[in-house]
């Protein structure tokens, strides 16, 4: 569902202002989209992420992980190759 934030009776759009936190200013395009459930295997990955607080990396810091372990995996193929 997209609407135009003009087009919201007051209820609509005091309900989205509490969900998004701020003001919806004119001009603005409102989606609401609703999805399946979450299956329990993710929800249990985001909170284990959650409590070892990877929750909060950056995509910069996620990238440099996963460099560092292809780095770290091509070392040790190398070395095992010799």
């Amino acid at each position: 569902m997209i609407r135009n934030a003009e087009d919201l009776s007051p209820a609509q759009k005091a309900a989205i202002e509490s969900l998004v936190g701020r003001e919806v200013t004119k001009g603005e395009v409102i989606g609401v989209r609703v999805m399946p459930p979450v299956p329990e295997w993710l929800q249990n990955a985001w909170q284990g992420a959650k409590e070892r607080g990877i929750d909060r990396l950056s995509s910069d810091d996620i990238q440099e992980e996963i460099d560092a372990y292809r780095s770290e995996k091509r070392q040790v193929s190398s070395e095992d190759s010799r």
